[in-house]
């Protein structure tokens, strides 16, 4: 077969003998994530940044047939900074599972943690709240918050207006093999609880300057988002392909404890470039998440997102195929 009739996919049988072979078939991906993210504090009219230090952390990827699952968190092997000291430690921990209640609509649940952050914009925090001669001797430490720690729970439904779920299982991960040119159109509700704990203590230059008095402070969130939007996929050669999605989105946010709420848009945008023979496969790939927001306790910085994965596939054992051909009969 040319590498012209790769490029423009393969045929109906070819895709159909593939995917009931990928039934019983299970995905692995292991890859290093590098993520830029930060958190509002909004204080005196002013928006500070809380960041947390580490950004390189490992993602553990398995599907097999309607079940996506990952877990991802920092070990210690891939922190590629020695400035603990100066910005404090963090730590990350993700899980979450993805599967499909009917032949359009996706359902994903999420679970994120980030523990450990400090505040990048000290010095003019400290200009803010302290009168001149007080920061005149200040340096360019940071004021640590070992103990913050950022919680969010996150749901998305998902219809594809256009589209099959055997196709868009290949956008939302390397662990589908990418069959021939594809293109969709979806529409989701994103629905979140967010929490922000555990600020009370704080580091400064080595020292406790937390006050023992402070009362603890928990700032919780709720966040609706509605997104539409779609992507395209391009096969190149025979092994390799191309995914680029794009999905504008209109956000309202309600801050509990204040009594505040608001509307506001933002982007969410994805690419990524792999190789995969059906046994073997990696990628790489980048996202963006931009919320407009202009009130900082919303955490509304804008994220990237920088992913690269390796994996391969197995033969999934006889007794976990007759398990979920139980279940694929009653969700029918």
């Amino acid at each position: 077969m040319s590498i012209l009739t790769f490029s423009q996919g393969i045929n109906d049988y070819t895709e159909k003998k593939y995917l009931e072979e990928d039934r019983n078939k299970i995905s692995f991906v292991g890859g290093v994530s590098y993520v830029n993210r930060s958190f509002g504090l909004f204080y005196e009219g002013q928006t500070f940044l809380l960041k947390p230090n580490d950004s390189f952390y490992t993602e553990l990827f398995l599907r097999y047939r309607w079940l996506d699952a990952s877990v991802s968190f920092a070990p210690k092997f891939v922190r590629i900074n020695n400035d603990d000291d100066i910005k404090g430690k963090t730590k990350y921990f993700n899980l979450g599972f993805a599967f499909f209640l009917s032949p359009k609509i996706r359902q994903s649940v999420n679970y994120n943690q980030v523990r450990g952050l400090y505040l990048e914009d000290t010095k003019r925090f400290f200009e803010t709240v302290l009168d001149d001669e007080s920061t005149q001797e200040l340096g360019n430490d940071f004021m640590q918050f070992p103990d913050a720690k950022y919680q969010s729970f996150t749901g998305e439904t998902s219809y594809l207006w256009i589209g099959k779920k055997e196709s868009y299982r290949t956008y939302t991960n390397m662990t589908h093999k990418p069959l021939k040119n594809d293109f969709i159109l979806l529409s989701g509700l994103v629905y979140q609880y967010n929490m922000m704990k555990d600020p009370e203590r704080i580091i400064y230059q080595g020292m406790d300057v937390s006050d023992p008095s402070g009362d603890i402070s928990v700032t919780k969130d709720i966040r609706l988002t509605i997104k539409t939007g779609g992507g395209m996929q391009k096969i190149i050669g025979k092994n390799w392909y191309a995914i680029v999605e794009a999905y504008p989105q209109i956000h309202y946010g309600y801050l509990i404890d204040e009594n505040y709420n608001e509307f506001n848009f933002g982007l969410n945008a994805y690419s990524r470039l792999g190789f995969d023979n059906g046994k073997w496969f990696f990628g790489g790939g980048a996202q963006i998440n931009w919320i407009n927001s202009n009130n900082g306790n919303f955490y509304s910085a804008t994220d990237w997102l920088f992913r690269f994965g390796l994996g391969f596939r197995i033969n999934s054992p006889k007794f976990v195929n007759k398990q979920f051909d139980k279940i694929d009969q009653i969700l029918k």
